[in-house]
Protein backbone atom coordinates (compact mmCIF):
# COMPACT_ATOMS: atom_id res chain seq x y z
CA UNK A 1 0.00 0.00 0.00
CA UNK A 2 1.36 3.48 -0.88
CA UNK A 3 2.90 5.27 2.06
CA UNK A 4 0.53 8.25 1.96
CA UNK A 5 -2.49 5.91 2.09
CA UNK A 6 -1.10 3.96 5.06
CA UNK A 7 -0.68 7.12 7.11
CA UNK A 8 -4.04 8.73 6.32
CA UNK A 9 -5.60 8.52 9.79
CA UNK A 10 -8.65 10.62 10.62
CA UNK A 11 -6.44 12.81 12.82
CA UNK A 12 -4.00 13.54 9.98
CA UNK A 13 -6.80 14.20 7.52
CA UNK A 14 -8.31 16.63 10.00
CA UNK A 15 -4.99 18.48 10.36
CA UNK A 16 -4.67 18.73 6.57
CA UNK A 17 -8.22 20.11 6.43
CA UNK A 18 -7.27 22.80 8.94
CA UNK A 19 -4.30 23.72 6.74
CA UNK A 20 -6.67 24.04 3.78
CA UNK A 21 -8.96 26.30 5.82
CA UNK A 22 -5.98 28.41 6.91
CA UNK A 23 -4.62 28.65 3.39
CA UNK A 24 -1.11 27.64 4.48
CA UNK A 25 0.97 24.82 5.96
CA UNK A 26 3.80 25.01 8.48
CA UNK A 27 7.22 23.39 8.05
CA UNK A 28 8.93 23.22 11.42
CA UNK A 29 12.51 24.26 10.91
CA UNK A 30 15.37 25.95 12.73
CA UNK A 31 16.02 28.82 13.18
CA UNK A 32 12.38 29.61 12.27
CA UNK A 33 9.33 27.83 10.90
CA UNK A 34 8.49 28.11 7.20
CA UNK A 35 4.92 29.09 6.35
CA UNK A 36 4.01 27.58 2.97
CA UNK A 37 1.25 29.57 1.32
CA UNK A 38 -1.37 27.69 -0.68
CA UNK A 39 -1.50 29.49 -4.00
CA UNK A 40 -4.48 31.24 -5.60
CA UNK A 41 -5.19 32.26 -9.18
CA UNK A 42 -3.71 35.66 -8.38
CA UNK A 43 -0.43 34.07 -7.33
CA UNK A 44 -0.27 32.04 -10.54
CA UNK A 45 -1.23 34.90 -12.87
CA UNK A 46 2.30 36.05 -13.74
CA UNK A 47 3.78 32.56 -14.27
CA UNK A 48 3.31 32.53 -18.05
CA UNK A 49 5.12 35.84 -18.41
CA UNK A 50 7.90 34.59 -16.14
CA UNK A 51 8.18 31.37 -18.17
CA UNK A 52 8.42 33.16 -21.52
CA UNK A 53 11.10 35.44 -20.09
CA UNK A 54 13.24 32.48 -19.02
CA UNK A 55 12.73 30.60 -22.29
CA UNK A 56 14.24 33.65 -23.98
CA UNK A 57 17.10 33.69 -21.43
CA UNK A 58 17.70 29.99 -22.10
CA UNK A 59 17.95 30.56 -25.84
CA UNK A 60 20.39 33.43 -25.23
CA UNK A 61 22.48 30.99 -23.21
CA UNK A 62 22.59 28.73 -26.24
CA UNK A 63 20.11 26.09 -25.05
CA UNK A 64 18.17 24.56 -27.91
CA UNK A 65 14.39 24.47 -28.00
CA UNK A 66 12.68 21.10 -27.63
CA UNK A 67 11.57 21.28 -31.26
CA UNK A 68 15.15 21.87 -32.50
CA UNK A 69 16.64 19.18 -30.28
CA UNK A 70 13.97 16.69 -31.31
CA UNK A 71 14.82 17.26 -34.97
CA UNK A 72 18.47 16.47 -34.19
CA UNK A 73 17.51 13.28 -32.36
CA UNK A 74 15.51 12.17 -35.40
CA UNK A 75 18.44 12.89 -37.71
CA UNK A 76 20.62 10.75 -35.47
CA UNK A 77 17.93 8.04 -35.51
CA UNK A 78 17.64 8.13 -31.72
CA UNK A 79 13.97 9.07 -32.00
CA UNK A 80 11.41 8.96 -34.82
CA UNK A 81 7.92 10.09 -35.84
CA UNK A 82 6.52 6.61 -35.15
CA UNK A 83 7.31 6.95 -31.44
CA UNK A 84 5.60 10.37 -31.31
CA UNK A 85 2.61 8.91 -33.14
CA UNK A 86 2.52 6.00 -30.66
CA UNK A 87 2.52 8.43 -27.71
CA UNK A 88 -0.41 10.32 -29.25
CA UNK A 89 -2.19 7.05 -30.04
CA UNK A 90 -1.80 5.78 -26.47
CA UNK A 91 -3.08 9.05 -25.01
CA UNK A 92 -6.21 8.83 -27.16
CA UNK A 93 -6.63 5.14 -26.42
CA UNK A 94 -6.46 5.74 -22.66
CA UNK A 95 -9.02 8.56 -22.90
CA UNK A 96 -11.40 6.33 -24.85
CA UNK A 97 -10.94 3.40 -22.49
CA UNK A 98 -11.53 5.63 -19.47
CA UNK A 99 -14.75 6.93 -21.03
CA UNK A 100 -15.90 3.41 -21.90
CA UNK A 101 -15.15 2.25 -18.37
CA UNK A 102 -17.36 5.01 -16.94
CA UNK A 103 -20.33 3.57 -18.88
CA UNK A 104 -20.01 -0.02 -17.63
CA UNK A 105 -21.59 -1.70 -14.61
CA UNK A 106 -20.34 -5.30 -14.70
CA UNK A 107 -17.26 -5.73 -12.51
CA UNK A 108 -15.52 -8.25 -14.76
CA UNK A 109 -15.80 -5.90 -17.76
CA UNK A 110 -14.55 -2.96 -15.68
CA UNK A 111 -11.62 -5.03 -14.39
CA UNK A 112 -10.72 -6.00 -17.96
CA UNK A 113 -10.68 -2.38 -19.15
CA UNK A 114 -8.80 -1.29 -16.02
CA UNK A 115 -6.08 -3.80 -16.92
CA UNK A 116 -5.90 -2.43 -20.48
CA UNK A 117 -5.64 1.13 -19.13
CA UNK A 118 -2.83 0.14 -16.76
CA UNK A 119 -0.88 -1.62 -19.52
CA UNK A 120 -1.31 1.35 -21.88
CA UNK A 121 -0.27 3.83 -19.17
CA UNK A 122 2.86 1.80 -18.46
CA UNK A 123 3.82 1.85 -22.13
CA UNK A 124 3.05 5.57 -22.39
CA UNK A 125 5.12 6.39 -19.30
CA UNK A 126 8.04 4.35 -20.61
CA UNK A 127 8.02 6.13 -23.98
CA UNK A 128 7.54 9.58 -22.44
CA UNK A 129 10.36 9.07 -19.96
CA UNK A 130 12.68 7.88 -22.73
CA UNK A 131 11.89 10.99 -24.78
CA UNK A 132 12.55 13.32 -21.83
CA UNK A 133 15.81 11.48 -21.10
CA UNK A 134 16.99 11.89 -24.70
CA UNK A 135 16.00 15.55 -24.89
CA UNK A 136 17.99 16.42 -21.78
CA UNK A 137 18.20 20.13 -20.92
CA UNK A 138 16.21 22.27 -23.33
CA UNK A 139 15.06 25.88 -23.28
CA UNK A 140 11.63 24.67 -22.13
CA UNK A 141 12.92 22.39 -19.36
CA UNK A 142 15.25 25.17 -18.15
CA UNK A 143 12.29 27.58 -18.05
CA UNK A 144 10.12 25.00 -16.26
CA UNK A 145 12.80 24.55 -13.61
CA UNK A 146 12.95 28.31 -13.08
CA UNK A 147 9.15 28.48 -12.90
CA UNK A 148 9.13 25.80 -10.19
CA UNK A 149 11.71 27.75 -8.22
CA UNK A 150 9.67 30.93 -8.71
CA UNK A 151 6.59 29.17 -7.33
CA UNK A 152 8.56 28.17 -4.25
CA UNK A 153 9.98 31.66 -3.72
CA UNK A 154 6.44 33.09 -3.95
CA UNK A 155 5.07 30.49 -1.52
CA UNK A 156 7.32 30.52 1.55
CA UNK A 157 7.11 33.11 4.33
CA UNK A 158 8.36 33.77 7.85
CA UNK A 159 4.93 34.31 9.44
CA UNK A 160 1.35 33.18 8.90
CA UNK A 161 0.40 36.73 7.87
CA UNK A 162 2.47 36.14 4.70
CA UNK A 163 3.91 39.63 5.01
CA UNK A 164 7.63 38.80 4.89
CA UNK A 165 9.11 36.30 2.40
CA UNK A 166 11.28 33.62 3.97
CA UNK A 167 14.10 34.70 1.64
CA UNK A 168 14.72 37.99 -0.06
CA UNK A 169 14.68 37.56 -3.84
CA UNK A 170 18.45 38.09 -3.95
CA UNK A 171 19.15 35.56 -1.19
CA UNK A 172 16.86 32.96 -2.75
CA UNK A 173 18.51 33.08 -6.15
CA UNK A 174 21.95 33.11 -4.52
CA UNK A 175 21.28 29.80 -2.78
CA UNK A 176 23.74 27.07 -3.59
CA UNK A 177 22.52 24.04 -5.51
CA UNK A 178 22.41 21.83 -2.39
CA UNK A 179 20.57 24.41 -0.25
CA UNK A 180 18.09 25.02 -3.07
CA UNK A 181 17.45 21.27 -3.37
CA UNK A 182 16.70 21.10 0.38
CA UNK A 183 14.22 24.00 0.16
CA UNK A 184 12.58 22.47 -2.93
CA UNK A 185 12.24 19.10 -1.20
CA UNK A 186 10.65 20.68 1.89
CA UNK A 187 8.20 22.56 -0.29
CA UNK A 188 7.34 19.54 -2.47
CA UNK A 189 6.92 17.26 0.58
CA UNK A 190 4.47 19.78 2.04
CA UNK A 191 2.42 20.36 -1.10
CA UNK A 192 2.33 16.64 -1.99
CA UNK A 193 0.14 16.10 1.08
CA UNK A 194 -2.72 17.67 -0.87
CA UNK A 195 -2.88 15.27 -3.81
CA UNK A 196 -6.27 14.64 -5.42
CA UNK A 197 -6.70 11.31 -3.65
CA UNK A 198 -6.19 12.95 -0.25
CA UNK A 199 -8.57 15.83 -1.01
CA UNK A 200 -11.20 13.24 -1.96
CA UNK A 201 -10.59 11.43 1.35
CA UNK A 202 -11.18 14.68 3.23
CA UNK A 203 -14.32 15.40 1.17
CA UNK A 204 -15.78 12.06 2.33
CA UNK A 205 -14.80 12.45 5.99
CA UNK A 206 -17.47 13.05 8.61
CA UNK A 207 -15.61 15.95 10.24
CA UNK A 208 -15.66 17.77 6.88
CA UNK A 209 -19.21 16.84 5.93
CA UNK A 210 -20.59 18.01 9.29
CA UNK A 211 -19.62 21.53 8.18
CA UNK A 212 -20.16 21.16 4.45
CA UNK A 213 -23.83 20.23 4.62
CA UNK A 214 -24.52 23.49 6.49
CA UNK A 215 -23.07 25.59 3.65
CA UNK A 216 -25.98 25.00 1.23
CA UNK A 217 -23.47 24.20 -1.55
CA UNK A 218 -22.15 27.75 -1.32
CA UNK A 219 -18.34 28.06 -1.18
CA UNK A 220 -18.50 31.59 0.24
CA UNK A 221 -20.72 30.37 3.08
CA UNK A 222 -18.25 27.59 3.78
CA UNK A 223 -14.93 29.48 3.58
CA UNK A 224 -16.11 33.02 4.33
CA UNK A 225 -14.31 34.56 1.33
CA UNK A 226 -15.29 35.30 -2.29
CA UNK A 227 -14.72 32.43 -4.71
CA UNK A 228 -12.08 34.45 -6.58
CA UNK A 229 -9.94 34.49 -3.40
CA UNK A 230 -10.02 30.73 -2.78
CA UNK A 231 -6.79 28.77 -2.88
CA UNK A 232 -6.54 25.98 -5.44
CA UNK A 233 -6.89 23.40 -2.65
CA UNK A 234 -9.99 25.08 -1.19
CA UNK A 235 -11.68 25.19 -4.58
CA UNK A 236 -10.78 21.58 -5.43
CA UNK A 237 -11.96 20.26 -2.05
CA UNK A 238 -15.31 22.03 -2.32
CA UNK A 239 -15.71 20.78 -5.88
CA UNK A 240 -15.14 17.18 -4.81
CA UNK A 241 -17.64 17.56 -1.96
CA UNK A 242 -20.34 18.81 -4.33
CA UNK A 243 -19.54 16.00 -6.76
CA UNK A 244 -19.85 13.30 -4.09
CA UNK A 245 -23.09 14.85 -2.88
CA UNK A 246 -24.47 14.72 -6.43
CA UNK A 247 -23.49 11.05 -6.74
CA UNK A 248 -25.17 10.13 -3.46
CA UNK A 249 -28.27 12.18 -4.26
CA UNK A 250 -28.79 10.22 -7.48
CA UNK A 251 -27.86 6.78 -6.15
CA UNK A 252 -30.53 4.43 -4.85
CA UNK A 253 -28.17 1.83 -3.40
CA UNK A 254 -25.66 1.49 -0.60
CA UNK A 255 -22.00 0.95 -1.56
CA UNK A 256 -20.24 -2.27 -0.49
CA UNK A 257 -18.36 -2.12 2.80
CA UNK A 258 -14.96 -2.86 1.26
CA UNK A 259 -14.84 0.33 -0.85
CA UNK A 260 -16.21 2.97 1.54
CA UNK A 261 -12.74 4.21 2.46
CA UNK A 262 -11.51 4.52 -1.14
CA UNK A 263 -12.85 7.62 -2.96
CA UNK A 264 -11.82 6.45 -6.44
CA UNK A 265 -13.49 3.05 -6.02
CA UNK A 266 -16.51 4.73 -4.48
CA UNK A 267 -16.91 7.03 -7.49
CA UNK A 268 -16.45 4.04 -9.80
CA UNK A 269 -19.14 2.13 -7.90
CA UNK A 270 -21.61 5.04 -8.03
CA UNK A 271 -21.07 5.26 -11.80
CA UNK A 272 -21.64 1.50 -12.13
CA UNK A 273 -24.93 1.63 -10.23
CA UNK A 274 -26.17 4.58 -12.27
CA UNK A 275 -25.25 2.78 -15.50
CA UNK A 276 -26.99 -0.37 -14.24
CA UNK A 277 -30.12 1.58 -13.31
CA UNK A 278 -30.15 3.23 -16.74
CA UNK A 279 -29.80 -0.17 -18.43
CA UNK A 280 -32.67 -1.59 -16.36
CA UNK A 281 -34.95 1.33 -17.22
CA UNK A 282 -34.25 0.85 -20.94
CA UNK A 283 -35.20 -2.82 -20.70
CA UNK A 284 -38.28 -2.12 -18.61
CA UNK A 285 -36.74 -3.36 -15.35
CA UNK A 286 -37.15 -0.05 -13.55
CA UNK A 287 -36.78 -0.35 -9.82
CA UNK A 288 -37.75 -4.00 -9.80
CA UNK A 289 -34.24 -5.08 -10.47
CA UNK A 290 -34.03 -8.80 -10.97
CA UNK A 291 -31.36 -10.79 -12.77
CA UNK A 292 -33.32 -10.61 -16.03
CA UNK A 293 -33.05 -6.81 -15.95
CA UNK A 294 -29.28 -6.88 -16.44
CA UNK A 295 -28.30 -9.25 -19.21
CA UNK A 296 -25.07 -11.10 -18.42
CA UNK A 297 -24.94 -10.03 -14.78
CA UNK A 298 -24.09 -12.73 -12.24
CA UNK A 299 -25.74 -12.95 -8.83
CA UNK A 300 -22.60 -11.60 -7.15
CA UNK A 301 -22.49 -8.63 -9.54
CA UNK A 302 -26.15 -7.86 -8.93
CA UNK A 303 -25.52 -8.05 -5.20
CA UNK A 304 -22.54 -5.69 -5.41
CA UNK A 305 -24.61 -3.20 -7.40
CA UNK A 306 -27.38 -3.39 -4.80
CA UNK A 307 -29.95 -4.69 -7.30
CA UNK A 308 -30.99 -7.92 -5.58
CA UNK A 309 -34.53 -9.05 -6.10
CA UNK A 310 -35.28 -8.77 -2.40
CA UNK A 311 -34.44 -5.08 -2.59
CA UNK A 312 -32.70 -5.03 0.80
CA UNK A 313 -30.18 -2.41 -0.32
CA UNK A 314 -32.61 -0.24 -2.32
CA UNK A 315 -33.00 3.32 -1.05
CA UNK A 316 -36.18 5.25 -1.85
CA UNK A 317 -34.82 8.78 -1.70
CA UNK A 318 -38.20 10.39 -2.26
CA UNK A 319 -39.71 8.47 0.66
CA UNK A 320 -36.74 9.27 2.91
CA UNK A 321 -36.90 12.94 1.92
CA UNK A 322 -40.61 13.06 2.73
CA UNK A 323 -39.83 11.84 6.24
CA UNK A 324 -37.48 14.83 6.63
CA UNK A 325 -39.93 17.42 5.35
CA UNK A 326 -39.15 17.25 1.64
CA UNK A 327 -35.35 17.27 1.36
CA UNK A 328 -32.23 15.52 2.60
CA UNK A 329 -29.06 17.28 3.65
CA UNK A 330 -25.56 15.93 3.06
CA UNK A 331 -25.28 14.37 6.49
CA UNK A 332 -28.52 12.44 6.02
CA UNK A 333 -27.45 11.25 2.57
CA UNK A 334 -24.16 10.01 4.00
CA UNK A 335 -26.03 8.14 6.74
CA UNK A 336 -28.39 6.52 4.21
CA UNK A 337 -25.51 5.36 2.03
CA UNK A 338 -23.40 4.30 5.00
CA UNK A 339 -20.37 6.22 3.70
Amino acid sequence: MPEEQEELTVSKLRMLFVDILNGFSIVQKKPGDIYVKHLTFYDAADVDTFKRKHEKIAEEKGLESEKTKLAVLKEQELWDDKKDARIEELQGYIRNLTYSKSKLFLKREIDQISKQIEESENELNELSFKKIELLGLTAESFANKKVNEFYIYKSIYKTKEMAEPYFSEEDFYDLGELDLMVVCKEYNDTISKFKDHILKKIALSNFFLNHFYLSEDNAKNFYGVPIKDLTFFQAELFGYARYFKSLMTNSKNKPPEDIKGDPDKLVEWFEQTQNAQSAMEKTGGGDKAGGSSLVGASKDELSRLGTQENGDDFINLAKEAAKKGGSLDMKELMKLHGV
